[in-house]
């Protein structure tokens, strides 16, 4: 809803930032554009929400929403015309004086690669911190579950008591009808022995159908407030949302030579591409290891 200030019509939200693009530009209005747009304009409602501050989309947060969308199997040139659709809002509430000047937002080139993951040690200091001093244990195991079995955000939320298979050291993923995964297919992936003591914690006499992360969280948006309260703590960059855990875990395979294949369905990729990107971390690798001889 567009709020007034002294008889100035005033946009904080994208939410508003769109309604106000498709009620006055005409290309949007009623233009064949119109549906492209829309379609465009969702993917990144549906990653920040209608709430996401207008003030707040910069470089770092849309190149950041490019990779999310990179990693439901998203092309490049897919890619290129949402970060399109996202500046044309911005510069055309900007050029009605409604919202200042935004940012300016890199295009995608084909083969560009991921730069973002955590180490493990800063994965522990992220898990260490969600306890102390945020006394969130919940946050803490959420942490550590997503570095170290690479799901998304929504999947995470979504999983089932009796989606944790202990016994047979195994999670399944998009596996049951009313849990789809984004690439919509189904996946397993194995119980990292880190993970054991706590699985076997929030599984224990609880309901199949109890959701043992979502219940404490209830939608996508408070995870991802929760923790950038920690990186914010941490004093890391705001590029490093929570989805970067889960290239993080995609990395440490590289790192550990897991072969491409064997990383796509574990990360349920539904192109090779997708997973490829991650090769940049082995070109490091080789590069320090030349150093040492």
């Amino acid at each position: 809803m567009l709020t007034t200030c002294n008889s100035t019509m005033s946009i904080t939200t994208w939410g508003e930032a769109v309604d106000y693009t498709f009620q006055t530009r005409p290309a949007w209005r009623k233009g064949a554009g119109s549906q492209a747009a829309q379609i465009n304009t969702n993917h990144f409602t549906r990653l920040r929400g209608l709430s996401f501050p207008v003030s707040k989309i910069n470089n770092a947060i849309v190149s950041q929403v490019a990779i999310e969308l990179e990693d439901e199997g998203k092309a490049d040139g897919t890619i290129n015309r949402i970060i399109s659709a996202i500046s044309c809002v911005l510069n055309h509430c900007a050029f009605d004086r409604l919202i200042e000047e935004p940012s300016k937002f890199r295009r995608r080139t084909e083969g560009e690669s991921r730069s973002l993951f955590f180490t493990k040690e800063q994965v522990i200091r992220l898990a260490a911190s969600a306890e102390d001093p945020f006394q969130r244990e919940d946050l803490k195991d959420v942490i550590n579950f997503a570095a170290y079995t690479g799901m998304r955000r929504g999947e995470i939320i979504k999983l089932k008591a009796k989606d944790v298979d202990l016994s047979n050291g195994i999670i399944h993923i998009g596996g049951r009808s009313d849990v789809q995964t984004k690439a919509k297919n189904y996946r397993t992936v194995p119980i990292h022995t880190h993970l054991i003591e706590m699985l076997a914690k929030r599984t224990d006499q609880v309901g199949k159908n109890v959701a043992i992360f979502g219940d404490q969280w209830g939608n996508p948006t408070e995870l991802s407030r929760a923790f950038n309260k920690v990186r914010n703590f941490l004093d890391f960059d705001e590029g490093y949302v929570f989805h970067v855990l889960r290239h993080s875990f995609a990395t440490w395979h590289v790192e550990a030579q897991t072969p491409f294949i064997t990383l796509k369905n574990l990360m349920g990729h539904k192109r090779i591409e997708t997973t490829l990107r991650y090769a940049k971390v082995t070109d490091r690798a080789a590069l320090s290891a030349m150093s040492n001889i």
